[in-house]
């Protein structure tokens, strides 16, 4: 499977469990510029969490993703949004379109340099681009997540977002690649939220994340051992964090 594609089988899972972002994020980009009425292009948008976000804030959004699963429940719940089946290292927009450019959990998935190439193209001078991601905090001193991560542990598996190949770039080291790649880095922090779910619904999470999507058919076996050691908890408290990175390209 292609790893654009990655995510095309569990699309409904992803849409109706992954969580939502803080609004510090759009925060943050409205004390840079203001949001109702601008011309933003979300790469690698998956079902559109983020971009039901930034359609609420007012933007005109232009919804960027190769998968054809992940983009058909985008449009199906964002009908409001350009959806544009595509790939972020190849945008087909005419030069200076957009005001500012996000990517949500997912920059790490794409080939920085020729994202940053293309973006040169399409984002005015002057405009932004965003990243943000969601990740689960890990502490042993909390039980759940103790028990969780000794499954995983067994598996040998490392969650998080971690870059596919050598062209993409972690979530801590985006923000020195901007740099390098001659942008201005206007905001540089980390965010932390959380959320409360049940157990079934934090295994449905899990299920859609890319470490275990890699299982294949061992992955029902793996969901099933976290269920069987978070058995004593009917819930579970979410802790969610990330970078969000917010550059300016040259005037």
């Amino acid at each position: 499977m292609s790893r654009g594609r990655l995510f095309d089988s569990v699309a409904g899972d992803y849409d109706d469990v992954r969580p939502t972002y803080p609004d510090e994020v759009y925060d943050a980009i409205e004390r840079l510029m203001p949001l109702p009425g601008a011309h933003v292009m979300e790469l690698a948008a998956g079902t559109g969490v983020a971009t039901r976000q930034l359609l609420a804030r007012g933007a005109e959004v232009v919804a960027v993703e190769p998968g054809i699963a992940m983009i058909r429940r985008l449009r199906d719940r964002s009908p409001s949004a350009v959806a544009v089946a595509a790939r972020a290292e190849q945008l087909p927009f005419r030069r200076a379109t957009f005001d500012l450019a996000c990517c949500a959990t997912a920059w790490h998935w794409l080939d920085a340099g020729d994202v940053v190439t293309e973006l040169r193209h399409v984002v005015r001078g002057g405009g932004y681009v965003a990243l943000w991601w969601a990740n689960h905090r890990h502490d042993e001193a909390i039980d759940w997540e103790a028990a969780q991560d000794a499954v995983y542990a067994r598996w040998q598996l490392n969650p998080g977002s971690r870059p596919p190949t050598d062209a993409g770039v972690s979530p801590r080291d985006a923000s020195a690649d901007l740099r390098r790649r001659g942008l201005d880095v206007v905001v540089d922090t980390e965010l932390t939220w959380s959320r409360t779910v049940s157990r079934a619904q934090h295994l449905r999470v899990l299920g859609t994340h890319s470490v275990v999507l890699d299982l294949g058919e061992r992955r029902q076996q793996l969901l099933a051992e976290v269920e069987r050691a978070l058995t004593p908890w009917d819930t579970v408290e979410e802790r969610l964090w990330g970078p969000l990175v917010i550059a300016r390209f040259p005037s």
